[in-house]
Order: C-alpha cells, then structure tokens, then sequence
C-alpha cells in the first residue's frame, strides 16, 4: 500500500476538505482526488463521503484512518533507525518519473561518480507533482520537472531540452510517409498521459494552433503503457524521444512526422532555495554537466 496516499487521506480527514489537504500538501487537488481514487479501487471500499458538505471518513474509511496513523508512527520510527545506521554514508535523494529515472538519472550518477564517489543517490519515482511536493517538505533534495516556476521557495535551473514524438505502428499509413497533415494525424485516437504530466497538455496545445482537435482514447499514466497501446494498434501517443529511440531503432515504433513536431520542452532541476549541501552541489554539478552533453538522438528530417 502506497504510504504517499494514506498520507494524503489523513491529511483529507484531518483536514475535512479535499482542496485543504491539496493546499497543505503542495498538491494539486485532482492529484489528491486521483490518490483517493486508488486507495479505494486497492481496497474495494469507499473511504470518503462525498455527497457530505464536508470530507468525512465512511466506517471503512475510519478503518483505514486507524492504520495509517499506526503506519505513520512505525514508518517515523524506521526513518530513524535507517538515518542511524546510514549515518556514515552522505545520501543525496532525487524525485522524478519513470522514465527520467531510466534514462537521466544513471548518467547523472555516473557523473557523481566521478566528482564525488562518496556521495550516494537515492531515486524516488514519482509523479512531478508529488516529487516537488517532497522537496517543499524537505522529503528530498531534488525533483526533475518540466516547469519552471513552482514556488517562490523553490530554484528550479534548466538541465537539458527534451522532445515529445507522434509514434505509430510501423504499419500505420502515416508511418510510410515522409511528412502527413495534421488533419490526417487528427483523424486517429490517441493513447496520452493523464495530468499531472505535462506531454498531454503540449500536445493539445499543439493541436490548437494547427486548428485541429484530438480524441484522446486512453490515458496510461507511463510511457511503457502507451508504447503497448501503440502496438496493440489501439492507438497513436505521444512520447517522450529518450523513451522510444531502441523502439524506433529496432523497428517496433515508427515516428509520424508532421508540421510543429518533435515538442521541445525543457527539464529543469528543482531544489529548495537557500545554499546547498556540498553533497547536494555535487549533485548538481553533475546535472548541469549531463545536460550540457545531451544531444538529440533520432533523426527527424
């Protein structure tokens, strides 16, 4: 059971409002709804009232409230005894997705590595929002996030410029082509990522401009899921280049090509404002340096 989603239904009953919790928690509120949503589908039971005037716990919830507080005072005392025994060695903490964790972090370690072999990385996958959430609390050290601005109590500094792909199966139509309209890319169903993520929202935003308008067919909240869905030939996605270049290069995924595409959209790394750690530094050093050497991968001429 996911001890970030208990935490946001204590907070939710404690606080008797889904908005409070999302205020206190640096959340937005869908991502505290959509967190109560998964608690409920785990546990098969309805937690919270929702026809109420205020966020009340149903009997079933008042259950789980009794564990989560047990949960969170036996957790309390493991981080304890864990910082304890760790106290030898300088942990560095970074949240960030899935994917990033697969395709940046390693090269940023590998960096540290170099500048600072002392230093430990501890990675967190999370979505971006709690990820930054976690750095407000002073939960982790650094969280990867596509915005800039999040928080007057928050740097954010940009590492590096990603890009956001139309990919199809290698049989699709418009894979054949050299370069397809958007009206035709528009006439398919697309396999996105839900918010908090922001790919879904760039891609819609491109759509507008080019004055056409997208039937999203599924949500899958990661990239491997929606590559399935491509695959399956349910749908196009849309996806980020460091999660399909072996796909495209081993012929599994084909990329659409079309006007206003690949999406470039920066990623930065956020920390709390104020000096940081010489371990923390090193950290970033190694960032700043990783993204300084990242070059597109995939041909889109």
């Amino acid at each position: 059971m996911n001890l970030d989603r208990l935490r946001t239904f204590r907070k939710v009953i404690e606080l008797e409002s889904f908005s409070r919790a999302a205020e206190e928690l640096f959340l937005s509120q869908p991502a505290v709804s959509l967190q109560i949503r998964h608690l409920e589908r785990e546990l098969g039971v309805v937690l919270i009232d929702r026809h109420a005037a205020r966020a009340v716990a149903t009997p079933a919830g008042t259950a789980l409230l009794t564990f989560a507080e047990q949960v969170a005072k036996d957790n309390a005392q493991l981080q304890r005894q864990l910082a304890a025994l760790q106290n030898k060695h300088a942990f560095v903490s970074i949240g960030c997705s899935a994917t990033s964790a697969k395709q940046f972090v390693p090269r940023i370690i590998s960096v540290v590595s170099q500048l600072a072999p002392e230093v430990h990385v501890r990675v967190i996958t999370l979505p971006p929002d709690e990820a930054v959430a976690k750095v407000l609390r002073g939960e982790l050290d650094f969280a990867l996030t596509t915005e800039g601005f999040l928080s007057n109590r928050l740097k954010a500094e940009q590492i590096l410029t990603a890009r956001l792909f139309i990919v199809g199966q290698p049989a699709n139509p418009l894979a054949r082509r050299d370069k397809v309209t958007p009206a035709e890319v528009a006439r398919y169903p697309f396999a996105l990522l839900p918010s908090p993520w922001s790919a879904q929202t760039r891609f819609l935003e491109w759509a507008s401009n080019q004055g056409v308008e997208i039937r999203v067919a599924i949500e899958l909240s990661s990239y491997d899921g929606l590559k399935e869905a491509v695959r399956n030939g349910l749908a196009l996605a849309v996806i980020a280049e460091t999660a399909i270049i072996g796909d495209v290069q081993r012929g599994d995924l084909a990329i659409i090509r079309t006007v206003g595409l690949p999406i470039e959209y920066p990623i930065f790394l956020a920390h709390r404002v104020g000096p940081l750690t010489s371990h923390a530094r090193a950290v970033k050093t190694a960032a700043m340096r990783m993204g300084a050497a990242n070059r597109p991968t995939l041909e889109i001429a």
